[in-house]
């Protein structure tokens, strides 16, 4: 298949394309600035018709959208990059022929939490699902997920070699981390399966956790003894929160605040099918990264 995957120097674009290139695929890199000979140029903030994709998608079989933003900026609009681009990209995909999309969405959109990061990935979703039927879709609503280059992971693993943890509210925020790898595999296996059906996908890890128990299997992971819990009151979070809304490089702001608080968890069932196996434990995480470095 040749497959574009837009939002490819992104942390979960990167993996999906080494992934469907070892897998034999060809994968054609839709980013801002090509820098490799099959590379596209595409800009979210700029192609934001059906006009601009159709010269885009000749001889695309598959288009995967991986481009995603936390935060709302003059520079990275949402109603741009998460709503409005993806729209006019599916909708030329409809017309050039392609017969498999892929979209990274989140969790929890469908929980009726209202920020913008959640109301403009919901009409992507609502588009696609619209679609004719001989346009396959795969709607992936992943957790936080997790994967050794990451931004959040190396983070977390910072946060976690700390000798001392400072919680947010005790770090009772549920959520169910999910490895990288599987979702990649994920996305593969549902590639060359010729009867694959349109589907929206929960891609969580095999078990839900709090913040506090993530941390806590990060730093035993690392070899660590146990840390010291220290809880942060929710209401100097939520002062930091408001703080954060004037920083656009804070990740932490009232929209995120409100989202971690209000959970990422979900029921796995469905994706436990498409791997065709239990999903990776937020338990086995570092150590299953480090043993695979070995070999």
């Amino acid at each position: 298949m040749k497959i574009l995957v837009c939002g490819a120097t992104g942390f979960v674009g990167r993996h999906l394309t080494s992934t469907l290139r070892a897998a034999g695929h060809i994968v054609v890199r839709g980013i801002r600035k090509p820098s490799l000979p099959d590379d596209i140029a595409v800009d979210f903030c700029k192609d934001t018709n059906k006009e601009a994709w159709l010269p885009k998608l000749a001889g695309i079989d598959v288009v995967i959208n991986a481009v995603g933003v936390l935060r709302d900026s003059a520079n990275q609009p949402m109603k741009l990059l998460l709503e409005q681009t993806p729209i006019a990209l599916f909708s030329a995909c409809k017309e050039a022929g392609v017969k498999r999309i892929v979209q990274v969405s989140a969790l929890g959109i469908d929980k009726g939490v209202e920020t913008p990061y959640f109301q403009t990935r919901r009409a992507p979703e609502a588009f696609l699902n619209a679609l004719p039927n001989d346009i396959t879709h795969l709607i992936l609503r992943p957790s936080v997920i997790y994967g050794e280059d990451g931004a959040s992971a190396k983070m977390f693993r910072l946060l976690a070699g700390l000798p001392i943890h400072t919680l947010a509210a005790g770090g009772t925020q549920s959520l169910q981390p999910v490895h990288i790898d599987d979702i990649c595999e994920a996305v593969n296996r549902w590639l060359v399966d010729n009867d694959a059906q349109s589907q929206t996908v929960t891609c969580v890890g095999q078990e839900a956790t709090d913040m506090r128990g993530m941390l806590d299997s990060y730093r035993q992971q690392l070899g660590h003894s146990k840390a010291l819990h220290l809880s942060i009151p929710a209401f100097l979070i939520g002062l930091s929160a408001r703080v954060g809304d004037f920083i656009p490089v804070s990740p932490l702001c009232s929209d995120t605040l409100t989202m971690l608080n209000a959970g990422n968890t979900g029921d796995g069932t469905a994706f436990t099918e498409l791997l065709g196996r239990l999903p990776k434990s937020y338990q086995t995480f570092i150590k299953s990264d480090k043993a695979d470095a070995k070999h």
